[in-house]
């Protein structure tokens, strides 16, 4: 198994925020449940203090962790992202110059804020968030247009807060003219008030990568545009992946998940990407549909887990590499992620990535551990 190592220049659109993250020992919340919604609620009690076992604060927000990520992978970054001009944007700009990210393109505002994320984390470690996203919705048209982006080979565009996804679509057209390699993880926020131009942009995108959730959201809009695409016939083993056999049911819809993949590769992508949480992640290229299974790991945090997975794949196959070695290294680094409390500390650089894939792959082979099926 070869891992060629990335090397391109980058640019990451997306947003930069202080995360304050708190980790609240179990006896001292309230988890509650609900059987039939798959839902989970941390209760806090009105009034009280809340005894915590620490809280600290970092540097996060999907644009700076992408671009620590694939940094550290070797890739030459440069973020745009936008910033207030107060102490929290001295803290971005530390953080990012000491991981070598160029920022010519942070622009600071004079009259807003930076984002900032507080996350609480108990119980199982998935955090509930709050979030003022601040200078992050504020992304102008003069912006994109400013930029060149023939100085970048991959354009990777996170989640964009509010306002500033409305230019998402010239975003993409730009880069395309530029004859980049176009990397997408967008928001549930985008992909519901911006579905028609999301799908529109979706032509000039090369690699798509969007959580089970984001996907259901799209079910409805996939099967309308389309409600007789045929099925795929693949052979299912016994032990299949379990939202290969489920599919996605959203407002009274219902579409399987080889098909959604292939309406949506339809569209444009080259790569389709669907992850499942802690149930893996499913890659459509080529015509050939590869799963990855889940690592596994004791969580400390889940924030962070998708960037990590997503701008890793990407520049991954946009050097070359196999998409079976890319889906896997892809999932070791998430794996990296959510063994930390913050979305950056556990981030790993390509040697590290490198000899966890060949401690990974010790006793077996990579085409054992990706299932991959032929889609019809």
């Amino acid at each position: 198994m070869k891992l060629l190592k990335p090397h391109q220049s980058a640019l990451s659109i997306g947003t930069v925020m202080i995360d304050i993250i708190t980790v609240i020992a179990d006896n001292d919340i309230e988890l509650l449940t609900f059987r039939n919604r798959s839902s989970s609620f941390l209760m806090l009690e009105q009034g009280r203090k809340v005894e915590s076992e620490k809280i600290d604060t970092y540097v996060g927000g999907g644009g700076a962790n992408t671009a620590v990520c694939m940094s550290r992978l070797g890739m030459n970054m440069t973020l745009l992202a936008l910033v207030g001009k107060d102490l929290n944007a001295r803290k971005i700009l530390k953080r990012l110059n000491m991981e070598k990210i160029a920022l010519n393109h942070l622009i600071e505002l004079e009259n807003t804020g930076s984002g900032v994320a507080v996350h609480i984390s108990s119980h199982d470690r998935n955090a509930a968030i709050f979030t003022h996203r601040g200078a992050n919705c504020c992304l102008t048209e003069k912006d994109v247009r400013a930029m060149d982006f023939t100085k970048y080979d991959l354009v990777y565009v996170t989640n964009l807060s509010n306002q500033s996804a409305d230019h998402f679509p010239l975003i993409v057209r730009q880069a395309a003219e530029a004859n980049c390699f176009i990397a997408s993880n967008p928001g549930i926020r985008q992909l519901t008030r911006l579905c028609d131009d999301f799908l529109k942009s979706l032509g000039s995108i090369t690699l798509l990568s969007i959580n089970k959730v984001e996907c259901e959201t799209l079910i409805p809009k996939l099967v309308s545009e389309d409600p007789n695409f045929r099925r795929s016939k693949i052979a299912l083993l016994e032990n299949a992946p379990p939202l290969l056999k489920t599919g996605f049911k959203f407002g009274g819809f219902s579409l399987g998940l080889v098909e959604c993949m292939k309406i949506l590769a339809a569209h444009g992508p080259d790569y389709v990407v669907i992850t499942d949480g802690g149930e893996g992640a499913y890659l459509l290229h080529g015509g050939i549909l590869y799963y990855c299974p889940p690592q596994k790991v004791k969580m400390k945090g889940s924030a962070g887990a998708g960037d990590s997975f997503s701008s890793t794949l990407a520049s991954l196959v946009s050097v070359g590499n196999a998409p079976d070695i890319a889906l896997y290294a892809a999932s070791l680094n998430a794996v990296a992620v959510i063994s930390c409390v913050d979305t950056q500390e556990g981030l790993l650089t390509y040697d590290a990535l490198k000899q966890k894939m060949a401690k990974a792959l010790k006793d077996t082979d990579i085409a054992t551990a990706i299932s991959r099926w032929k889609i019809e």
